[in-house]
């Protein structure tokens, strides 16, 4: 489900952020209920901004790419 909000900004349900992000609905519930994932609600069910989503992807490559690097670091430093 895609729809938009007043500022223009895509509002998605599990099933379209299911399909965005190629996980199981099952997976983004885990995700927030753990709080792992930005979401909010319009009374009681759970909707996701894609303005959103997207700096979290943006923060997730971010963090991927510091852990590779410091590991690489740690294995050159090994040899």
């Amino acid at each position: 489900m895609k729809e938009t909000d007043t500022s223009g900004n895509e509002v998605m349900s599990y099933k379209g952020l299911s399909a965005y992000l190629k996980l199981s609905q099952d997976t983004l519930r885990h995700k927030v209920m753990r709080g792992k994932i930005p979401f909010f609600r319009i009374d009681g069910a759970v909707r996701f901004s894609k303005k959103k989503i997207d700096e979290w992807i943006e923060e997730q490559h971010d963090a991927d790419k510091q852990i590779n690097t410091e590991n690489h670091e740690g294995y050159n430093e090994k040899l």
